[in-house]
Formats: structure tokens, C-alpha cells, sequence
């Protein structure tokens, strides 16, 4: 499938970040890799082509990002704290870069952002922490407790970057009706190692009565297979 290739230097994280654009128009979705990966690693490994027939007949536009990961909260050589402005500058590169790069492309308000392994993280928790700009959140094995990977290290920014700590205190009303609003989907899988997190992120989610569909497959084949035609089940 055709790919076009967007760069420019990033205010949020100061440096050239470049994304990878499929489709010409549909309903916008941002998608973001597993763990270090480039935005080049969904096309590598099969999930542009599982939505092949979306993104060909006008249903979708795809928006691949590469993930910082490596820079931020699985930074060892950084401290937690760090690790975690990183983090901050990344979301921000989400919110106030690619978000009006899209809308400058695609004039469908509805984005969808999907993740995953840690880019399930992302995607969940950007829509939760920014939910005037999605409509729909996919976490596909994703990781929503960062709380293993500080150290032992906690703080107010642990907390805030945290969705199993900060969802079960989102009591503002207007902040709340907004995610109410959001299509959460979190999928895995039961041979996942990462299972146990969209569990217990569901029922942290049902606790403030978020629309979350927990999604686990009865299935042990490899992440790769199954990774693609999970994306597209839920991306429709």
C-alpha cells in the first residue's frame, strides 16, 4: 500500500519526528507501535494490511507514529522523573502536533487512537487525559500500570501519568462526561502477558462507569497473528 511520509522538527520534543500516512480520506486513526518501534513497524508487520480494504476505499486514513518509549518511561539510564518529563513532551507531541496535522489533512472530527504494548498505554491514556480530541481508544495489549517500570519512585507525575491511579479519581463532571463519551476497546488475548492489565484497567474503567469493551481472545497463537485482526475487528 502506498505510504507517504510526513517530518518536521517536533516544539514538544526537540527533534525531527516523521509519521507514516495511508489513505486519502475516512475517519482519521492515529496508530502507535509496540516499545521502541518506528512508525514503519504496523505496515512491517501486517496491520496496514489488515485494514487494507478501510484505508483503500476511503473508510479510514492512517496516521502511524513512531514510539519514544525507549526515551521515556523504559529510559534506564534516566531517572524516573526524567523519564517521565519525556513522557509528558510526548503526550504533548500527541495533543498539539499530530492532532491539528490531521485536522489540516482530514476534516472528520471523530479520530480514533490505537496502540500496542506500550502504544496501547499511549492511545488509552492520551483519549482519557485529552478526550475533546478522540472518539474512540484501542489498547491492544496494553500496559496500563507504569507503576513497575519507576523504581519504586512515586510522585504526583507517576500518579497523573498513571491510569490505574488517576481514573478512579476523575470526578470532575465536565472532564467526565467528555470520556464517557470515548469508545474504549481493550483487547488482549489469554496467552498475553499483559492480560491481567486490560483486566483490571476494565474494571477500573466500569467503576466510573466508562464505556469500556474488554475484549480477550480465546486464543495462544503469536502476538503478530493475532495483533492484525484485532485491529480490525475493532477498528470498524
Amino acid at each position: 500500500m502506498e505510504a507517504k511520509i510526513e517530518k518536521w522538527r517536533s516544539p514538544s520534543l526537540g527533534k525531527e519526528m516523521e509519521l507514516t500516512v495511508y489513505g486519502e480520506s475516512g475517519t482519521p486513526v492515529i496508530g502507535i507501535p509496540t516499545r521502541g518501534a518506528t512508525c514503519g513497524q504496523w505496515e512491517e508487520f501486517g496491520m496496514t494490511n489488515a485494514i487494507s480494504y478501510q484505508l483503500k476505499n476511503g473508510f479510514n486514513q492512517l496516521f502511524v507514529l513512531p514510539s519514544i518509549d525507549n526515551e521515556a518511561i523504559l529510559n534506564e539510564n534516566a531517572s524516573p522523573a526524567q523519564r517521565l518529563i519525556r513522557q509528558q513532551q510526548y503526550e504533548s507531541y500527541i495533543v498539539e502536533e499530530v492532532v491539528p496535522f490531521i485536522k489540516e489533512q482530514n476534516h472528520i472530527e471523530f479520530i480514533i487512537i490505537a496502540g500496542i504494548d506500550f502504544g496501547g498505554y499511549q492511545a488509552v491514556t492520551t483519549a482519557l487525559k485529552h478526550p475533546e480530541h478522540f472518539g474512540k481508544a484501542i489498547g491492544i495489549s496494553g500496559i496500563y500500570d507504569i507503576r513497575p517500570y519507576m523504581d519504586g519512585y512515586y510522585d504526583d507525575d507517576v500518579y497523573y501519568a498513571n491510569p490505574m491511579d488517576f481514573v478512579p479519581n476523575l470526578n470532575k463532571k465536565t472532564l467526565l462526561n467528555k470520556v464517557q463519551d470515548i469508545d474504549f476497546r481493550l483487547v488482549s488475548f489469554d496467552g498475553d502477558k499483559r492480560k491481567n492489565d486490560a483486566v483490571r484497567m476494565d474494571n477500573v474503567m466500569r467503576m466510573k462507569f466508562l464505556d469500556a469493551d474488554l475484549d480477550i481472545w480465546s486464543d495462544n497463537s503469536d502476538e503478530w497473528d493475532l495483533w492484525p485482526q484485532m485491529l480490525k475487528t475493532h477498528i470498524i
